[in-house]
């Protein structure tokens, strides 16, 4: 069976989607000794982010261990994420 998306480090709050994901599909991520359960409430495309655990507004977005945004809406579980509802650190300055 193929892989339809993943978890990369243990602190994440999003995957990453490995194929267009369609809205209810339902994931069983294992990360290191923790396994995440997540039913998506909306697809998610090839790619994209989506959160694995609730993220409340200004909380920060995780991704492979690394702090990529702050949320500026609320972020259930199963959600996409990307600029409609997290605001990137891409461009800011570290300093």
């Amino acid at each position: 069976m193929r892989t339809k998306a993943v978890i990369l480090a243990p602190d994440d709050n999003v995957g990453i989607a490995l194929a267009d994901l369609g809205a209810g599909s339902e994931l069983d991520l294992n990360c290191g000794a923790q396994l995440f359960q997540v039913k998506l409430a909306e697809p998610i495309p090839y790619q994209h982010k989506f959160s694995v655990t609730a993220i409340g507004i200004g909380e920060e977005n995780i991704k492979d261990g690394v702090f990529i945004g702050v949320a500026i809406d609320e972020i259930q579980a199963g959600r996409h994420v990307h600029v409609h509802n997290m605001t990137g650190t891409r461009s800011k300055p570290l300093h």
